[in-house]
């Protein structure tokens, strides 16, 4: 089993140093992001139980798609880092669309949360 997750060491060096240097770092990444993802998520549901429960409008539609793009990125590592292996994501195109969805998802996340806390605080 734990074969299918070891990549043949590119560079001459051995496997296990290029198991805890690349692979493992990729995994962590894409899990941690997947987390962020979800805690927006959390985030949104609680907006939107704010809204109900209050009758203030939140834009808790904003809070659940704004980090989509967080989840994207975490796709698109999980497919050329983890499963194909590579280092970092390959130049030429895959790289700026994966961290610009990142940035931009992250923007927009820190949009829609400052807008949510300005309706908690009543502004």
């Amino acid at each position: 089993m734990i074969q299918d997750f070891l990549i043949a060491a590119p560079f001459g060096i051995d496997p296990g140093t290029y198991q805890a240097l690349a692979v493992i770092p990729n995994y962590i990444l894409v899990l941690g992001a997947v987390l962020l993802w979800l805690a927006f998520i959390v985030l949104g549901i609680i907006a939107r139980r704010y809204e109900i429960v209050l009758g203030e409008r939140t834009n808790w539609q904003f809070l659940v798609f704004a980090p989509t793009g967080i989840l994207l990125f975490a796709l698109i590592q999980l497919y050329y880092c983890g499963l194909g292996g590579k280092m970092m994501l390959p130049k030429g195109g895959v790289n700026y669309v994966a961290y610009g969805l990142f940035f931009i998802s992250g923007i927009l996340s820190l949009v829609a949360n400052l807008k949510f806390y300005g309706v908690t605080r009543g502004k």
